[in-house]
């Protein structure tokens, strides 16, 4: 928590540093056995720097805290997990205040909910395991209302490795999971 902070600190402290919120659907986007998926309230908070809006083609580095997952049987159980996640690159294109970007991102999953047996000891069972580890990418578009607020859409999605051995005969995978939501960030 401490490495968290600091880092934190680091980011609000540097030139051109922002703040950002996301909230918005996610759910299973691979394909998949679960019966009657729907999606959860995905969340978001995000901290970088090198952000410079006035610049017609941009780079940005930023850390973030987010929820993801999925809910099945008509929403009446929850699989979500919270990440502390990494995009090292994030590339911009603003026009007359309107901004398109595009980022990968690789996260460490720290903390999950409902997730079953098999796939806690299977995938969660050492702290730096690399199953704990995922992959994701995504990308907003949106208008600057002035030069510190952003609002705008954002689609966020991570990829995380499955253990469906045993279960329904399937094999362990790498599954998606995110959706569409909104965004809005606040330039230093």
């Amino acid at each position: 928590m401490r490495i968290l902070v600091l880092l934190l600190f680091l980011c609000l402290s540097a030139q051109a540093a922002f703040v950002s919120v996301n909230i918005g659907d996610s759910r299973l986007q691979s394909s998949h056995w679960v019966s009657d998926p729907s999606g959860i309230v995905g969340l978001s908070f995000e901290a970088g720097f090198f952000n410079e809006p006035s610049n017609l083609i941009d780079y940005k580095l930023s850390l973030d805290v987010k929820r993801f997952g999925y809910s099945y049987d008509d929403g009446d159980e929850v699989v979500s997990f919270w990440a502390i996640g990494f995009k090292p690159f994030t590339w911009s294109v603003t026009y007359k205040k309107i901004m398109f970007e595009a980022y990968p991102s690789i996260s460490w999953i720290f903390a999950w909910n409902n997730v079953n047996r098999a796939m806690e000891d299977h995938s969660f069972d050492e702290t730096f395991d690399s199953r704990r580890f995922c992959l994701g990418y995504g990308y907003r578009l949106g208008y600057y209302l002035n030069d510190n607020l952003f609002l705008g859409l954002n689609a966020d999605y991570r990829m995380v490795y499955w253990n469906f051995h045993g279960l329904h005969g399937g094999e362990d995978s790498w599954i998606s999971m995110g959706g569409w939501g909104l965004s809005a960030q606040w330039n230093f």
